[in-house]
């Protein structure tokens, strides 16, 4: 993933939780390591619904892919 991407998360964690659509405002190389020592990036999104969160990459799916 790259900054300008546009992601949504991959599954509803709580009742809460809305499957809202996010833009990657940045990307933070191999910052977590998993149990099986895999390296996963964070990133840091801005929800449509106006919040901004951390999330590792596995968190979310591509739904489309800045140019350029």
């Amino acid at each position: 993933m790259k900054v300008g991407d546009l992601v949504r998360a991959k599954h509803k964690y709580s009742y809460n939780e809305t499957l809202g659509v996010g833009i990657v405002l940045k990307v933070e190389e191999n910052f977590f390591k998993t149990y099986n020592d895999y390296f996963e990036d964070r990133l840091i999104i801005r929800w449509i619904h106006g919040e901004t969160t951390l999330e590792p990459d596995s968190y979310v799916e591509k739904i489309s892919e800045t140019k350029g």
